[in-house]
């Protein structure tokens, strides 16, 4: 019995080590990336939003472009929805020929109809300001992305923060913060 766990101790541990030395790999340089092209990103994610993220091999970012957009556009259509209904309601309570009696918002005074139809077409038109941001972002992320690819950080690159007394004069001491940019 002691013999049999010794062995499947001692065989488990030299398959464990096996697996770990498998594993890994060596790490060569590969210089033949593919260089990406900046005006093919920006075309591209302006003739279709995220296309250019596709293309910087970044395709995480497209489904955030896509749900920003979906997001946007539920705005849209919900705060257009109850800018239509809050002016129906109020042609009803203004046309005085017609026989057309405003029975949905009845408890509500012109007043607060007035400022619920405002209120609902100015969040209508931020909805199309925001959509518009967004294309222009996604065409920027996508440029700046394809830009930045080949930008190196190595160690030469560093930015300290150190704080620092100094002396004043004789009797005073001044704390500073000191910064080291290297490049």
């Amino acid at each position: 019995m002691f013999i049999n766990k010794r062995l499947l101790f001692t065989l488990y541990f030299a398959v464990l080590s096996c697996c770990t030395v498998l594993s890994q790999k060596k790490t060569e340089n590969n210089t033949n990336k593919k260089i990406l092209n900046p005006k093919k990103a920006t075309i591209y994610s302006a003739v279709l939003p995220g296309a250019g993220q596709i293309y910087n091999r970044k395709i995480w970012k497209t489904a955030i472009i896509y749900a920003g957009f979906a997001g946007i556009a539920y705005g849209y259509v919900y705060n257009n929805k109850l800018t239509k209904s809050y002016q129906n309601a109020l042609n009803a309570r203004l046309d005085t020929l017609s026989t057309t009696i405003d029975t949905k918002y009845s408890n509500l005074s012109d007043g607060t109809v007035t400022s619920l139809r405002n209120y609902h077409r100015r969040n209508r038109d931020i909805c199309i300001l925001s959509f518009a941001g967004l294309y222009i972002l996604n065409i920027i992320d996508a440029n700046v992305d394809a830009n930045l690819q080949e930008f190196k950080i190595n160690k030469d690159l560093s930015l300290n923060f150190k704080p620092n007394f100094t002396h004043y004069n004789q009797h005073n001491i001044i704390s500073t913060i000191q910064f080291t940019l290297k490049f």
